[in-house]
């Protein structure tokens, strides 16, 4: 993670690196409160900020760590499990059901998803992903032998699509979607 400005309690975040070219990517996160660091003083967006900050601390963990030794899907799948599960149990008001079109989509990270034809809207997404992740209906696909993680499949508990998605998709996924949820909370 690449903090690059602090302003008035928020923390402007974020660098991609895309072949060699470095795109930074603008997040306001608001900051927790330096003496309350270890403890939660708004529990819902200090939990969305801090999953988020795990995926990046973690990023820059794993720089010298063999790729065999790296588990940064199982770990996106645990913040997948609380980024979903947690807004659905505690401020499902705050998912807004804003319409999926193809640019939405495009701006969540979702430009090659495949979602079924009954999710229209972003809190529809949001809450068919949590059943699936909840139930625990989620497969990994890999594309070749070498059983690397390529899509995430998620699934109804009869067994139809909810959503494939890249695998290369979910971090970007996941930090939007915070984005927009912790705007919505204030």
């Amino acid at each position: 993670m690449l903090v690059l400005q602090k302003m008035g309690g928020y923390v402007l975040v974020e660098r991609l690196v895309h072949k060699k070219n470095i795109i930074y990517l603008f997040l306001l996160l608001p900051t927790p409160k330096e003496s309350q660091m270890g403890n939660y003083a708004n529990f819902e967006p200090d939990f969305i900020i801090r999953t988020i900050a795990l995926i990046e601390q973690y990023d820059e963990f794993i720089t010298d760590v063999r790729f065999e030794e790296q588990y940064n899907y199982t770990l996106i799948i645990n913040c997948f499990l609380g980024l979903v599960v947690m807004p659905k149990e505690r401020i499902v008001n705050n998912i807004p059901a804003e319409p999926l079109s193809n640019q939405f989509k495009v701006k969540l990270g979702l430009d090659n998803a495949e979602l079924h034809n009954s999710i229209t809207d972003l809190k529809k997404l949001i809450l068919q992903l949590r059943n699936s992740v909840a139930h625990f209906n989620i497969e990994i696909i890999s594309a070749d032998q070498q059983f690397q993680v390529d899509y995430l499949l998620f699934k109804h508990r009869n067994n139809s699509i909810v959503a494939k998605i890249p695998a290369s998709e979910m971090k970007k996924f996941l930090k939007t979607y915070s984005g927009i949820l912790l705007n919505n909370i204030k």
